[in-house]
């Protein structure tokens, strides 16, 4: 079976591109256990914007960058006889969609089978509601009755099956394990943080906003509930004060101006010795790490139209982070069982309520057990490996 994965890998670093990449270094490696080890790989790095802001907007370079990436496939297909596409479908946005259409149009005539692989969510519901009849004929013309779907959740099957593919599998996202130390140092620095916060010593009760910094991915909220929180601590005379990280990149200028405002207003500023609101910036690594290391909780507040299975909440698992974040999409099956507290809307009271309780609770090894068994790398390939054999 030979395979043109026609999908970009970092940068821009987000939870596809960071995914695709697991799964081009994972299926790579092979191995006699590999029930895809006659598998052959050709990736076309079909990189089209530069950062996250570029993303799903249309420019006419891209045109270009598409039929040039169309054209690697082509040679791939002729000179290599790669047999099968993999493509990664666009959510419900007409630009992205459109791109679709290109490349399936130039494209899948010329492969035997085409594997699409759902990140994003949203399509079904928009071609529903949104599409025009004439757009609803050409997106199943050109994506439908593919060989295999694979989705990340039963709530994304919907989607898949909106254009009757032949075959689906739900393979959940997995990543490599970040914190192999949990057991033996984390959860008992976590332990020791919440005997000093019960027992009145002045602390700091450190809120994680990882990902992308929008106001659909909830980080305002996230901010406004912040300075609730404080305001609620302050009220009870109590010893700890909440200070919230934020880390990841703008996806637009004017977002960035607005969050620079806002945690200088009063309700957040407190001079540079006692920041309410500190921004890292877009952090990888090491420096990622050590954010969820010295978190005590993740919030999350997502309402982001094309949410899928955000790694940013796998990744508080694997670090056995108690998690806020809202009933959307996929989600509450992603946390299903966990430490979480799902709130129906990104509501700043809600959020705040929820701070209450986390902070009060324990820590628990129960998140990174969840991990551990559904989340992990080995999970994450096994299940495209076996996904893929079952067409191969």
């Amino acid at each position: 079976m030979k395979v043109v994965i026609f999908a970009h890998t970092p940068p821009p670093f987000h939870g596809q591109s960071y995914m695709v990449k697991l799964m081009l270094d994972g299926l790579r490696e092979g191995g006699k256990s590999n029930p895809t080890r006659h598998l052959q790989l050709f990736h076309v790095d079909a990189k089209l914007s530069s950062n996250l802001e570029a993303i799903g907007k249309f420019q006419w370079s891209k045109v270009l960058l598409l039929l040039k990436y169309c054209g690697t496939v082509y040679f791939y297909r002729l000179l290599h006889r790669a047999d099968t596409l993999y493509y990664i479908p666009a959510p419900g946005l007409r630009a992205a969609l459109y791109r679709d259409w290109m490349v399936m149009f130039l494209c899948r005539p010329i492969f035997k089978k085409l594997v699409l692989h759902w990140h994003a969510v949203g399509l079904g519901k928009w071609l529903d509601e949104s599409a025009k009849p004439w757009e609803r004929k050409i997106t199943r013309w050109l994506l439908g009755d593919v060989d295999l779907s694979i989705v990340l959740s039963e709530f994304g099957r919907a989607d898949a099956m909106q254009l009757s593919p032949r075959k689906i599998a739900i393979v959940p996202n997995g990543i490599p394990d970040p914190c192999p130390e949990f057991e033996e140092v984390l959860l008992a620095e976590r332990e020791k943080r919440f005997r000093e916060r019960h027992d009145g010593i002045q602390t700091r009760f450190k809120i994680l906003f990882i990902g992308a910094c929008s106001t659909a991915k909830g980080l305002f909220v996230t901010i406004d509930a912040v300075a609730l929180f404080n305001q609620r601590l302050v009220a009870r005379k109590s010893s700890i004060a909440a200070q919230l990280t934020v880390a990841g990149d703008f996806l637009s200028r004017e977002e960035r101006e607005l969050f620079d405002h806002r945690i200088l207003q009063s309700d957040l500023s407190g001079g540079p010795a006692q920041r309410l609101v500190i921004y890292r910036g877009n952090v990888q690594g090491d420096a990622k790490n050590a954010l969820f290391c010295e978190a005590d909780c993740l919030c999350f507040p997502t309402r982001y139209a094309a949410e899928g299975q955000p790694v940013t909440i796998i990744e508080a698992l694997a670090f056995g982070l108690p998690v806020i974040a809202t009933r959307w999409r996929g989600i509450p099956e992603l946390l299903h069982g966990a430490e979480a507290r799902l709130i129906n809307n990104p509501d700043p009271v809600a959020i705040a309520d929820a701070l209450e309780s986390i902070i009060d609770a324990g820590s628990s090894a129960t998140n990174r057990d969840i991990f551990l068994k559904r989340y992990c790398l080995d999970k994450y390939l096994e299940g495209l490996k076996e996904a893929l054999a079952a067409i191969g």
